[in-house]
């Protein structure tokens, strides 16, 4: 029996692109391709491949894009809730095309997901990806995009994209990049990034992202969150999440549902990390 045909992963994600423009279409709903092979050409050279599919959806329609997806085949196997500390994107995977992070917020320009979607959407550029033209941010949006995830990301790759959407860019296309930033509510985590923490002082989520640029430890990360936390109600909230246990991620590890004894147990585990000084 002949061997089946393996499909190159960029040739793979490109139709899969395609795949999900046509199926947003189709639903009349809108999407923006993130990231990947869906990038301009000039910020993707030199980056490394991807093993997915990213996309943001208009904030209206993310259970419209959820129903949709399932009903061509793609499974549920993580949350919006759970998927971060963000609670910013769920991820979708379907046995021909691979894994679609889909985002209903895109972390570090979320103060409002509706607004940033408008933006991005009314300054759009297509690129065919499988045959598809697709919706995609324009070159200053995808520079932005890249440089507010690198904020939390302490990759190779996330250090290329500094370098190519900051370091190289002159000052005209920096003071773009930070007119953008202050509009769509990213200008602490651009402040990291490029280097100047000074202007990150006193901004929203100012120890969030601090401790996730260093790569901080998650009860680092949670005890910033406290110290970001307005309200005695989001204190709350923190702590509920603080409490409980991360199912989508405990099941992602083990490869499968866990059992009761287990959710038990990484419960009195995770008090412990969060505790330790």
């Amino acid at each position: 029996m002949d061997s089946p045909v393996q499909v190159p992963t960029a040739v793979r994600l490109r139709m899969a692109h395609g795949c999900l423009q046509l199926l947003a279409e189709g639903a009349g709903l809108r999407i923006l391709h993130l990231k990947g092979v869906a990038l301009d050409p000039r910020l993707a050279a030199g980056r490394g491949g991807s093993s997915d599919c990213d996309l943001l959806v208009a904030p209206d329609q993310v259970e419209e894009l959820r129903e949709v997806l399932a009903a061509h085949g793609w499974e549920q196997i993580t949350t919006f809730d759970r998927g971060s500390v963000f609670g910013h994107a769920a991820a979708f995977h379907h046995p021909r095309w691979g894994t679609a992070d889909v985002h209903r917020a895109f972390p570090g320009v979320d103060r409002s997901p509706e607004t940033t979607f408008a933006r991005l959407w009314r300054a759009r550029e297509e690129r065919v990806l499988g045959g598809v033209p697709c919706p995609v941010p324009d070159l200053l949006g995808q520079r932005l995009l890249l440089l507010v995830h690198a904020a939390r990301d302490r990759s190779a790759r996330a250090a290329h994209d500094v370098r190519e959407s900051w370091t190289r860019a002159d000052a005209a296309e920096r003071a773009r990049l930070e007119d953008l930033a202050g509009e769509l509510g990213g200008t602490v985590p651009l402040a990291l990034v490029a280097g100047r923490p000074e202007r990150a002082r006193g901004g929203p989520d100012e120890h969030l992202w601090r401790a996730l640029h260093a790569g901080a430890p998650p009860r680092q990360v949670w005890r910033a969150r406290w110290r970001d936390a307005r309200s005695p109600r989001a204190r709350v909230r923190i702590l509920a999440e603080a409490a409980a246990v991360n199912r989508d991620h405990l099941s992602l590890r083990l490869g499968r549902t866990p059992t009761r004894r287990e959710l038990r147990r990484e419960w009195f585990a995770r008090w412990g990390r969060l505790l330790r000084p």
